[in-house]
C-alpha cells in the first residue's frame, strides 16, 4: 500500500543516467509556466494496492494531443501540493511513454 506522485512530464522518453534513470522525462509538463500544483502535468495522487493501482479523473488542462510523445512518471513518495516546482514527491521509480496505439 502506498500513495504516490503521480505527473506528466515535459521529456519524450523513459532514460537518463546512472545517477536518475529517467532524468530525460526532465520537469512537469508546463506549457502555463504556472506554480505547483497547478502544472498541467500535476495529476490526482496514486493510491496503489498491492502491486496495483488504477487511475481516472476529468481534467480541462490538457488535450491528449497535447501530452502525446511525453513522458508520466510515478514518484516514491506522495505530492505535498505546495513545495515548488514538483512537491517533493520524491524519485521517479517508474515511468511510461504517453503514445497512441
Amino acid at each position: 500500500f502506498g500513495v504516490f506522485g503521480y505527473h506528466i512530464h515535459a521529456g519524450n522518453h523513459c532514460s537518463g543516467t546512472a545517477e536518475d534513470p529517467f532524468a530525460d522525462t526532465r520537469g512537469h509538463f508546463n506549457p502555463g509556466e504556472t506554480q505547483h500544483p497547478y502544472h498541467a502535468g500535476d495529476m490526482p495522487p496514486l493510491f496503489g494496492n498491492n502491486g496495483y493501482a488504477y487511475s481516472a479523473f476529468v481534467t480541462d488542462r490538457f488535450a491528449i494531443e497535447d501530452i502525446l510523445g511525453r513522458t508520466v512518471i510515478i514518484h516514491d513518495h506522495p505530492d505535498d501540493f505546495k513545495t515548488q516546482p514538483s512537491g517533493d514527491s520524491g524519485k521517479k521509480i517508474a515511468c511510461g511513454e504517453i503514445r497512441r496505439v
